[in-house]
């Protein structure tokens, strides 16, 4: 079948062109997802900052009880919205609290959602809550940050940082595909904890980096674009 096809076949010269064009846009490409794939957020320790136990900065699965009086519809967010690289997570789904509330994981705004189960504690499933009252899987902590100790922000680069992984995955229980990472290590995790103010910092100078991050996907998606417009003009599509 492959040999009875017709394809378009322009001069060697044209060909060229067309290779080298389409050539120097899956350069940019690799080039910009290797900028997307590999980035984390890093915070530098600073010796004169405070080390504490993430325990102490945060409050780990808040009682769902505080809202079992709401009355109404509440955020639902399975483990699939959750990125691996992306802080923020879009809610798509709204449930009766009544239909979650048992069995599901509790979270609301500022909260910091970390995946617990292997593949997606390794590949860096967290994100940071802004859809007010919300449940997901069971297979998710919450952290709540201290606001007068600690961002949620801050939280947040913790637990996604390449060292937080890195040492959270041998500890982890269970086998095979069950392996889940457990309270104690997060709970007694040392964090290096600068004043609020020195935190605002870091935190703005991470959302430079990860707005760059967000070019370059940009750039993934226009070059793709390119590809396939380049390919279609070749079929005469």
């Amino acid at each position: 079948n492959f040999l009875t096809l017709s394809i378009p076949l322009p001069p060697l010269e044209k060909q060229e062109q067309i290779v080298a064009e389409l050539d120097s846009h899956q350069k940019i490409i690799d080039g910009a997802r290797q900028v997307v794939e590999n980035y984390k957020p890093t915070i530098q320790n600073n010796s004169h900052w405070e080390t504490v136990r993430l325990g102490d900065i945060c409050e780990l699965n808040p009682r769902k009880s505080e809202v079992k009086d709401f009355e109404g519809n509440v955020s639902f967010v399975p483990m699939a919205m959750v990125s691996e690289t992306d802080m923020y997570f879009s809610v798509q789904e709204q449930k009766p609290l009544k239909e979650v509330y048992t069995g599901y994981t509790y979270f609301r705004d500022d909260d910091v959602l970390l995946a617990k189960v292997t593949p997606c504690f390794e590949n860096g499933k967290s994100g940071l809550a802004k859809n007010g009252i919300g449940f997901g899987s069971s297979e998710f902590f919450v952290l709540r940050a201290t606001p007068e100790k600690v961002l949620p922000e801050y939280i947040y680069y913790i637990i996604n940082s390449n060292r937080f992984i890195s040492e959270g995955t041998p500890q982890m229980t269970g086998t095979g595909g069950l392996r889940r990472l457990t309270k104690d290590f997060v709970l007694n995790y040392p964090v290096s904890l600068p004043p609020l103010d020195e935190q605002r910092k870091i935190v703005n100078q991470t959302e430079e980096e990860i707005a760059i991050v967000e070019q370059n996907k940009r750039l993934i998606e226009i070059f793709e674009k390119k590809i396939n417009d380049k390919i279609s003009e070749v079929w005469g599509e």
